[in-house]
């Protein structure tokens, strides 16, 4: 009997995460069907999506981060239930189970949801309350175990970027889908920032990173029906040396080794940031606090609440004053120590996808 596992996500993080696991479950004899967005619309309509999940043995979901973005998981999830195929989800930070509590957009798919893949034990584990007749499995983020054996070195990485010995990287990196509404917002801070330390003789590359779901450099103006180059614009009146580079040059995960320090909100740039031994500051503004509430249930960002990153909220002075301490040796020594020891190298690669493999076979194997 032909086994057949179908992977479905539309935000980037759980899309790279399928694109992994889609050959290992080949390895072990399974048919894949694959429909993931990487942070954009999929190809396939939720209609032909549902079809091909309610033909599956086991359908794995990601769980994106809006109703919106995460139609074409719920219709596959609500058509799975109904063929009686089993099917789980894969969360890619703590605490996305959220996004199946009462009043979710998953919330419907909960009871009946056979597994859940969470980044830690413990978190799986609190995924009790919203999976009940759920497995919880900590099988960790094969996207973080990556983040620990970078593609490039540090030198390689200034060396494409054209940086001089004696300027710092400041790499911040937008956020995608909801969050996008603060990059314009949380660059304007960083430039003032930096402005006010290039005051005092300091040299800097502002390097903005835009999020593979931030719509806005697609933006078309309406009357003229051109792009609006919103993020150009700001640039242009930037009062330090900033720049966009993009996937096509180097991936934001790319640069995160050539990076002095990096300002983010939330996102896993910080997390790998901690893994390559790189300061963060986390950049937040009351609207994106309301946004992670909704989203995760809390307004606490996994990297601060750790000791992973230093908070700053909406101010140019604090942000300025952190980064300037964070380039220091004893500024960073607190926080670099919190990084090795929470997130220190692995000892193997691919241990994550291995184990998210084992359970889907155990699971097919109970249903069957």
């Amino acid at each position: 009997m032909n086994r057949k596992a179908v992977l479905i996500a539309r935000d980037f993080a759980p899309s790279g995460c399928f694109k992994r696991l889609e050959p290992i479950l080949k390895e072990r004899g399974f048919d894949v069907d694959l429909f993931i967005g990487e942070g954009k619309p999929l190809i396939k309509t939720a209609e032909e999506i549902a079809l091909a999940a309610s033909h599956a043995s086991v359908v794995i979901l990601g769980m994106s981060s809006s109703l919106e973005l995460a139609q074409p998981e719920i219709a596959a999830g609500e058509a799975t239930r109904t063929a009686g195929v089993p099917y789980g989800f894969y969360g890619d930070v703590p605490r996305c189970w959220a996004r199946a509590r009462n009043g979710a957009w998953f919330e419907k798919l909960a009871p009946a949801t056979a597994f859940y893949f969470g980044v830690t034990q413990a978190d799986a584990d609190v995924a009790h309350e919203v999976f009940p007749n759920a497995r919880l499995v900590g099988t960790g983020n094969p996207l973080r175990e990556e983040m620990a054996f970078p593609r490039f070195t540090r030198d390689e990485v200034r060396s494409k970027l054209g940086v001089a010995i004696d300027e710092k990287i400041v790499l911040a990196a937008g956020g995608g889908g909801q969050f996008g509404v603060g990059n314009m917002a949380s660059w304007t801070i960083v430039m003032e920032a930096l402005s006010l330390l290039r005051a005092k003789g300091q040299r800097f590359q502002l390097i903005l990173a835009t999020h593979p779901g931030d719509r806005t450099p697609y933006a078309i103006d309406a009357a003229t029906q051109k792009e609006m180059k919103l993020y150009d614009k700001l640039i242009f009146f930037s009062p330090v040396p900033a720049r966009i580079v993009g996937r096509e040059v180097l991936t934001t995960s790319d640069m995160v080794p050539g990076a002095d320090i990096i300002v983010e909100f939330g996102g896993s740039i910080g997390i790998e940031g901690a893994y390559q031994n790189v300061p963060v500051v986390s950049l937040g503004f009351e609207v994106l606090f309301r946004i992670l509430e909704r989203i995760s249930g809390n307004r606490v960002l996994e990297a601060v609440g750790s000791g992973l990153s230093e908070l700053v909220v909406a101010d140019a002075s604090k942000l300025a004053d952190k980064i300037r301490i964070l380039l220091t040796a004893d500024g960073f020594v607190q926080m670099r120590a919190r990084q090795q020891e929470l997130c220190p190298r692995p000892t193997e690669r691919g241990a994550a996808l291995r184990k998210m493999a084992d359970v889907i076979e155990q699971i097919i194997g109970t249903s069957a």
